[in-house]
């Protein structure tokens, strides 16, 4: 089985802005005051993006 070929994708800052402002709203939600890392954050609306477009 071969490996995947990963690249890195890059964010504008107006986007990385906005993926943590959600972090933050996760961090409040929180009764501990934890949030995911930008990162989980990233893949999960890209998963959700993806879903929706390959329906």
């Amino acid at each position: 089985m071969s490996k995947a070929k990963v690249k890195p994708v890059l964010l504008s800052n107006e986007q990385v802005e906005k993926i943590r402002y959600i972090q933050e709203n996760q961090r409040k939600r929180s009764g501990l005051g934890v949030a995911p890392t930008i990162h989980e954050i990233a893949r999960g609306l890209m998963a959700k993006a993806l879903a929706q477009e390959c329906v």
